[in-house]
């Protein structure tokens, strides 16, 4: 498989660290330590030894030193405290962070990062922002391309379908992370400038608030707990105490009421969505002033906003509608944990388009005889299963007229599908070989994406006509009405035409660099359909005794021989994933074999055709998903979104 640029981005602005890479135009989410998301925090050993993607609520020995997030650190002297004389500095903190997000990256993709985009807040200038890219070479990443979270957070909302008009304005407001962050982009051709942005830098902290009211109504006025927070003797247990107070904020997101555990002895409390409100409503208050200030700064009015967008915090009740009411626009909400690695790599994406199969021109080399064998061989089984289905009749005749023909329609109807997969395969051929040599002519040669759409587009017609000439040609054999053959010949070649038709539409889109490996996906399984032609051709020939079993007897054996082939080339044919084969070959085997009898043969070859049927859509699929990455790529978002 040919690789093109792995492009990684890594999620800095946001509570959490989120990874998504970018390959031959497929974006993979990456997991971290098996999480979608990995907590900032960094334990620093006592030797030094640094211990990345820890939560904050996690109890760490005495020793060891805690650091919540080291891009808060960033811009500051270097860490130390008593315990340690030697100072940590922050870069290398973040340093140790990206490099192991990078290394599971890698990992997961099977290949080097060979790109690097990092989104950072808005408020970070040249200072912080050398520091990233110092980080990013001490963890032997590429140096990144910086993009701030608002901008990002407005590119991923375009992908999903929320778009922003050049020349407009768009107000992008941060809830999830403290303090909370309103941003003003002006929309341009290639990209987003920012007018103006302010934090809530007064907003009090929710935890800190809703713990003292806990404090204040859960406990007595001698209560140690009501000590000041700093207080050596209690610290532990506010700290206990808040990170309760965190969770049942995080349990208050599905839920009306949420218990909050007390430092034993204490009895448990209960807050409600109505004391987080309380204690939200002073940060509440100050959005619409925000927003003013904001958009005079900006030098804006609502009116130049079609666009609100809003990175939601789920513990914080109520912004969407503050916000709302304030600029007269409902806002977006941007929730994937995803959003803003995606947004960026949006943005960091060349201008040019990669260069599409319309354009391309694959080298090419001239048609052999030997190129040939495979589709010579797919037609020359099928046109035995036809001769066979004929011959082998059973042929009702009354006063000279043929008044009933019998014969294994499912039969017929794999014929059509392998005359539509010989189509295919010689269409297969055409983007990579010369019919008679290279052209003497000074005709410009056609590019890559012009054969293959005139190729497939050739393959649906011609199989489709070769499926109808089937159908009639059966009935001509037998005198007799030809309309039911015709059905099932059709019926087995059509939709794999309908498969070649999307193909030849979508297929010059493919990306040029990914053309190779679309190609390789595209071979048509020639051994396969071989070997569940020989199996057609066996159970057929056992129960209407004809060659080869009028030659050497055992019409038994002969059907279960038939019946295990057909059952191999049914496993083959549905998956390319070697696990499932293993599975799955083992099993459709033997359990054909042992199911085959006259009355359930005709449903075995019909399992056979609904496994051709599942390889076109397949294949289909896979040029969809090449030619189309981005659209992809959206509607799994739209998919995965919470309350979907």
């Amino acid at each position: 498989m040919p690789h093109g640029d792995t492009t990684a981005a890594v999620d800095l602005s946001s509570a959490a660290i989120a990874a998504t890479v970018s390959r031959d135009g497929v974006r993979v989410p990456i997991l971290i330590d098996g999480r979608l998301v990995m907590p900032p925090g960094v334990v620093i050993g006592p030797t030094g030894h640094l211990y990345v993607g820890v939560d904050a609520a996690t109890s760490i020995p005495a020793d060891h030193r805690f650091v919540d997030d080291p891009t808060a650190l960033l811009g500051k002297t270097a860490l130390t405290d008593a315990t340690n004389a030697a100072p940590t500095d922050p870069v290398d903190l973040l340093a140790a962070v990206l490099r192991h997000v990078g290394q599971h990256a890698a990992h997961q993709i099977g290949q080097p990062i060979t790109a690097l985009t990092v989104t950072i807040p808005p408020s970070w200038g040249p200072r912080r922002r050398h520091q990233v890219t110092e980080a990013a070479q001490r963890a032997g990443l590429p140096s990144p391309a910086l993009v701030t979270a608002p901008a990002a957070l407005a590119a991923h909302a375009t992908t999903l379908g929320h778009p922003t008009p050049a020349g407009s304005c768009v107000l992008v407001c941060q809830a999830d992370r403290h303090p909370a962050t309103l941003t003003v982009l002006h929309t341009t051709d290639g990209g987003y400038t920012e007018l103006a942005t302010r934090s809530l830098d007064d907003a009090p902290d929710l935890d800190r608030l809703i713990t003292d009211h806990v404090i204040h109504t859960a406990t007595g006025d001698d209560d140690p707990l009501r000590a000041p927070g700093d207080d050596p003797a209690t610290a532990d247990d506010h700290r206990a105490l808040t990170d309760a107070v965190r969770t049942a904020r995080q349990l208050l997101v599905t839920q009306e009421r949420a218990p909050v555990l007390l430092p034993a002895p204490r009895q448990p409390a209960i807050i409600t969505r109505a004391d987080v409100t309380r204690a939200a409503q002073p940060v509440l208050d100050q959005i619409p002033r925000a927003v003013t200030d904001l958009l005079d700064a900006a030098d804006v009015d609502t009116g130049h906003l079609p666009t609100v967008i809003l990175r939601p915090d789920p513990t914080l009740p109520s912004v969407a509608e503050h916000l709302a009411h304030t600029t007269g626009t409902t806002p977006v909400l941007v929730d994937h944990p995803h959003a803003l690695t995606d947004g960026a790599l949006t943005l960091t994406a060349h201008h040019q388009p990669a260069p599409r199969a319309t354009a391309a021109r694959l080298p090419r080399v001239r048609l052999r005889i030997s190129d040939l064998t495979g589709t010579l061989l797919i037609g020359a089984c099928s046109l035995a299963l036809l001769v066979q289905a004929v011959l082998t009749a059973d042929i009702t005749i009354h006063n000279t007229w043929v008044v009933g023909a019998r014969t294994s329609l499912p039969q017929l109807g794999t014929a059509g599908a392998l005359a539509m997969l010989t189509a295919i395969a010689i269409a297969h051929l055409a983007p990579t070989t010369w019919l008679t040599g290279t052209p003497t002519t000074p005709t410009e040669e056609p590019t890559t994406g012009s054969l293959i759409r005139r190729s497939y587009l050739a393959a649906a017609v011609g199989g489709t006509i070769t499926a109808t000439l089937y159908g009639l040609a059966t009935g001509t054999a037998f005198s007799f009405d030809y309309t039911s053959y015709l059905k099932w010949t059709l019926g087995g070649a059509l939709p794999l035409a309908a498969c070649a038709t999307l193909i030849a539409a979508t297929a010059p889109r493919i990306p040029a660099h990914a053309l190779p490996h679309w190609l390789t996906l595209t071979r048509p399984a020639i051994t396969h359909a071989a070997t569940a032609a020989a199996g057609i051709w066996l159970i057929r020939a056992a129960y209407t005794l004809s060659t080869p079993i009028d030659l050497t007897g055992m019409p038994g054996l002969a059907s279960t021989i038939g019946a295990a082939l057909l059952g191999t080339a049914t496993a083959l044919t549905v998956s390319r994933t070697r696990t499932i084969r293993l599975i799955t070959t083992p099993g459709l085997t033997i359990g054909y074999a042992l199911v085959i009898s006259y009355n359930t043969h005709s449903a075995l070859i019909i399992g056979y055709l609904v496994a051709l049927t599942w390889w076109g859509i397949r294949l289909t699929a896979d040029t969809l998903r090449l030619a189309f990455p981005h659209t992809g790529n959206a509607l799994r978002r739209l998919i995965d979104r919470p309350g979907n």
